[in-house]
């Protein structure tokens, strides 16, 4: 609306401009000089007509306190020269911006107080502008009203359901999902967002320590159960070794009848070198002492 009046303000200088034309000395060049400030005017004019949304952007459109329905899409629009547009992104944002992270105090479900830097991804509902800036005001000022506060308010609540152990879990992606749908229902369906970004999380002095025992603690007892599986799985290996043998003996014990004993010795007998010297087994219990074949024994 400001370049409009500035081209009437053109317009009608260039007109005063052309109707002094009669009593100056040279009305030619005056009224020449007139048309052209006129013309300056008009295209100023002409150009406040015209609007272009660029990518990723939607505009609101204004006049005289009544906020157009439909918001202006990418692209070039045909306005009223006299209303004026406001640009907004669409686009996906981070907050707080440029890589910063939101310092928040907030209280476990223990009432004991952490502070956490959280940051997160975000964006505006296009079919949602013309109603936030009708209702609070321009980007920025949505920013400070929805934004900030849905995300201090929806951390905390999230905080609150959270144990002390639970914050400190080392999956941290449960407790960031857990603070992104809190402060998606804070914010309700006037920003979408993405995804929330845990950064660090700081807790008093004395629960970190109470945390470090419970860690060491916790590791102690995992190799503890580890000596303990190795122990019984030592011991089972054994038991089988054990049960493996004895089934060994057993079939061994089974299979050593007095006709196999006999086929044995005689199958051992035959494979011994000549001068070879044997005991050979009685009823009376008396061994007797042979000689095989008519050699000198071997060395």
């Amino acid at each position: 609306m400001g370049l409009t009046v500035i081209a009437l303000l053109v317009i009608l200088a260039g007109a005063a401009l052309w109707g002094l034309a009669p009593t100056t000395r040279g009305p030619v060049v005056t009224k020449l000089a007139g048309y052209g400030v006129m013309a300056v005017g008009v295209l100023l004019a002409f150009l406040n007509t015209v609007t272009f949304i660029d990518v990723g952007e939607v505009g609101v459109k204004h006049f005289l306190g009544r906020v157009d329905d439909v918001a202006l899409t990418q692209g070039v629009h045909l306005i009223n020269p006299f209303a004026d547009v406001e640009k907004m992104s669409v686009r996906e944002q981070s907050f707080p911006p440029e890589g910063g992270v939101e310092q928040i105090e907030a209280q476990t479900s223990e009432q004991l107080n952490v502070n956490l830097e959280v940051s997160l991804l975000y964006r505006f509902e296009p079919t949602k502008a013309t109603e936030l800036f009708q209702r609070i005001g321009t980007e920025d000022e949505i920013k400070q009203r929805i934004v900030l506060n849905a995300v201090r308010n929806g951390v905390r609540d999230a905080i609150a359901t959270k144990s002390i152990n639970d914050i400190f879990s080392p999956n941290r992606r449960e407790l960031a999902s857990a603070m992104r749908e809190a402060i998606q229902a804070k914010a309700g369906d006037r920003i979408q967002v993405i995804e929330v970004f845990v950064r660090e999380i700081q807790a008093p002095a004395r629960v970190r320590e109470a945390i470090e025992v419970k860690l060491e603690r916790e590791q102690q007892v995992s190799a503890e159960s580890f000596q303990t599986e190795v122990i019984q799985e030592r011991a089972r290996q054994k038991v089988e070794e054990a049960k493996g043998i004895a089934e060994a003996q057993r079939i061994i014990s089974e299979g050593l009848t007095p006709g196999y004993l006999a086929f044995y010795y005689i199958e051992q007998l035959a494979k011994l070198p000549a001068g070879s010297v044997v005991y050979v087994p009685t009823e009376g219990g008396v061994p007797l002492i042979r000689p095989l074949g008519g050699g000198r024994p071997q060395p």
